[in-house]
């Protein structure tokens, strides 16, 4: 041909929306309907992230992440949407901060950030207190199980808590505890990686990730910091507390992110508590599809392809 086009099957262009505002924010649950020309959107799920353990405990895991683009569904159809609260910090000894709870797009879920575990007041035992499993698992206190090993009379253990895991594709594990030279609770997991094992400080949280889906950067589903009884762990979401007493930080609201933990102290006191994790989201964004012709100048096909708008 004298233009350097060729001739082939028709072509999908997609474009963003322009008007009415084509992303659709939810920060509560609610539906979704896609109007008549809608047929692709691009979306993110986040659930709500678990709470911090107390006592030197384990930072909360944040809330499972789960991002598409170009997803098609139907215009028209209408999808339940659920966005989930995050977990309560845990307040004294034994036991877990309490997990998140699930947010969903239609048939996409997200699963709740798992809670981090507390230290317990049992000699040489600490009830065995291990991060939850979530979408991303939360951190551990000093002293929970090591396997299915007994706790040793006698002598300080040398085995700590472990942390919880994450799901797949949607989070990753959280720290194990750590006792030297000061007790300290393991990082809660983030949705770009692992909560840190605590050692000399708390274990860090797990890094989250950067999106501007809603037009802006914003970070999201990062886990919460491990709590100690000298340096707390690294604030990537809710920061681990230090000192006595001293209260975990609570998750920034809407990102799923993970709550911190609690300081160690010998008595809890009321101050002593680990954060809150952070409330979910759902962000959709509406985008439209258009048969092209089948004849295309070379310069056409590089540029669609550049764009990556040529499907």
């Amino acid at each position: 041909m004298s233009n350097g086009g060729i001739i082939g099957p028709q072509v999908t262009i997609i474009n963003s929306v322009a008007s009415p505002s084509p992303t659709k924010d939810f920060t509560a649950p609610g539906t979704y309907t896609a109007p008549s020309t809608v047929k692709l959107v691009d979306y993110l799920v986040v659930a709500g992230g678990g709470g911090g353990g107390a006592v030197g405990g384990g930072g909360g895991g944040a809330g499972g992440l789960q991002t598409g683009t170009n997803y098609q569904i139907t215009a028209g159809a209408s999808f339940s949407i659920v966005v989930g609260a995050g977990g309560a910090g845990r307040s004294g000894w034994n036991g877990t901060g309490a997990p998140g709870n699930d947010s969903s797009f239609g048939s996409i879920p997200a699963t709740a950030g798992g809670g981090g575990g507390s230290g317990g007041n049992t000699p040489y035992d600490w009830l065995r207190s291990a991060g939850n499993s979530g979408g991303s698992g939360g951190g551990a206190a000093y002293n929970g199980p090591a396997g299915t090993a007994p706790q040793p009379a006698g002598p300080a253990p040398t085995y700590f808590g472990l942390g919880g895991s994450g799901t797949t594709g949607q989070g990753n594990p959280g720290g194990n505890g750590g006792g030297s030279p000061v007790n300290t609770g393991g990082g809660g997991g983030g949705s770009s990686g692992a909560g840190t094992n605590g050692g000399p400080a708390g274990g860090a949280g797990g890094a989250g990730t950067t999106s501007s889906i809603t037009g802006s950067p914003i970070s999201y589903a990062a886990g919460g910091g491990g709590g100690s009884s000298g340096t707390a762990g690294s604030p990537t979401a809710g920061a681990g507390a230090s000192g006595y007493p001293g209260s975990g930080g609570t998750g920034t609201a809407n990102t799923g992110s993970g709550g911190g933990a609690g300081n160690h102290a010998s008595n809890p006191a009321p101050g002593s508590v680990g954060g809150g994790g952070g409330s979910g989201r759902v962000v959709i964004v509406e985008k439209t599809a258009t048969l092209a012709p089948g004849v295309w100048s070379l310069k056409e096909q590089f540029e669609y392809k550049k764009q990556g708008t040529w499907t």
